[in-house]
């Protein structure tokens, strides 16, 4: 990023980045940022001068992240700070910007005292020379703030032992991890009415589970759409007639039921408890599915999703180099590009391709490792692909 300045008279502040070679304007984001389409990010505007490409954005009646922090912080406060930090993060991923080009700095975050709501800076840019790093910002942030030394600080330390047993950071994981040290419920379950085939508008549900009388528990979850006895054939995955012993579609032996056991989460549910009695009896509802362990790839012809389940994941055309075979394209190298994991961090190297790599519409120069984060958009010859952590 260029250089930065911010000019500050009585509660208006005037942020001006001065771009520098090689970083230029990306359009499409400047789009949605200057129009104001994305709530959580303070809209700017754009001048270009003989000398230099100026960006600029007014701030109004809100304070910096660091006014905020120089008073003595709680856990409450400063787990509503983090959990506005990671919507703002999600707004980006869910927008498709680049999170890197946050301006993730406590003299550039702005917080409605009021409210207590948070807005940033997002400079849209392409070839980023100062980029952001979002789990290092949640890393480092608790050692910028002054904790009230009348509360257990024991949360402080879950928090920081969070980035050390999840190298691999993914926002919608920190984000439960917030939301369960906060006791909220963080993501509604998704279903089907009764009779429907699976397909069209679904209807959805945020519910406290029951407690079940004899658990000792407290509190379990629970899921009211699928039977605590229904048997499921084990081959062809269909529901069996109460008191089966063969599955009517495929012939296949049915097993029983499993016996309900009050100590565990049952079977039947799909939805995790996390710290039901350690925060107030709160059920907190977890992710309808597992979150991926590692990046991936949405090729946008087939929709397919692809796990970058290596330090070094090669795409091409060729089986027996790659770990990602691209069938029926032959515009496509053998060895057409590589993705790297370094430290939490993501690059592309197009290995001399014969019809090139592009990193958001720019083509990449050959052997050169080109940063990617979460929503580039990548193409391989006329392939094109979305890079997602």
């Amino acid at each position: 990023m260029g250089k930065t300045t911010v000019e500050q008279s009585k509660d208006k502040h005037i942020v001006v980045n001065r771009l520098t070679y090689p970083e230029a304007i990306n359009e499409l984001e400047l789009e949605k940022i200057a129009e104001g389409q994305i709530k959580r990010l303070i809209p700017i505007t754009t001048e270009t001068t003989k000398k230099a490409i100026i960006m600029k954005t007014t701030v109004t009646g809100m304070m910096t992240l660091k006014t905020y922090f120089n008073a003595i912080i709680r856990k409450k406060m400063f787990l509503n700070v983090v959990a506005e930090l990671v919507a703002v993060v999600k707004e980006c991923e869910k927008n498709l910007l680049n999170v890197n080009n946050l301006m993730l700095d406590w003299d550039y975050i702005f917080l409605d005292l009021r409210t207590k709501k948070i807005k940033c800076i997002f400079w849209p840019i392409v070839n980023n020379t100062n980029a952001s790093s979002v789990p290092e910002f949640f890393r480092e942030l608790p050692f910028r703030v002054v904790f009230s030394k009348h509360e257990d600080h024991g949360y402080v330390k879950d928090y920081l032992l969070f980035f050390k047993n999840n190298r691999l950071y993914s926002t919608n994981s920190f984000e439960k991890f917030i939301y369960e040290m906060m006791g909220r419920e963080i993501q509604t379950k998704t279903y089907f009415p009764s009779g429907s085939s699976g397909s069209g508008d679904s209807q959805s549900f945020s519910e406290k589970a029951p407690a079940v009388k004899g658990s000792t528990g407290g509190s379990i979850a629970y899921n009211p759409l699928q039977p605590a006895e229904q048997i499921v054939c084990p081959k062809c995955g269909k529901a069996g007639a109460e008191g089966a012993k063969f599955c009517t579609s495929c012939g296949s032996p049915l097993a029983e039921p499993a016996a309900f056991d009050f100590g565990n989460t049952p079977a039947a549910s799909e939805t995790t408890v996390l710290g039901a009695e350690e925060y107030g009896g709160t059920t907190v509802l977890g992710a309808d599915e597992p979150e991926p362990a590692f990046p991936y790839l949405i090729r946008e012809k087939t929709q397919e999703k692809i796990s970058v389940n290596k330090p070094s994941f090669r795409i091409g055309k060729e089986r027996r180099y790659c770990d990602y075979f691209v069938v029926n394209n032959n515009a496509i190298s053998r060895s057409h590009a590589d993705i790297i994991t370094k430290d939490s961090r993501y690059y592309i190297i197009d290995n001399n391709s014969t019809n090139k790599t592009y990193v958001d519409g720019r083509v990449i120069p050959v052997k050169k490792e080109v940063e990617i984060f979460s929503g580039t958009r990548l193409r391989l010859a006329n392939e094109d692909f979305v890079f997602y952590i």
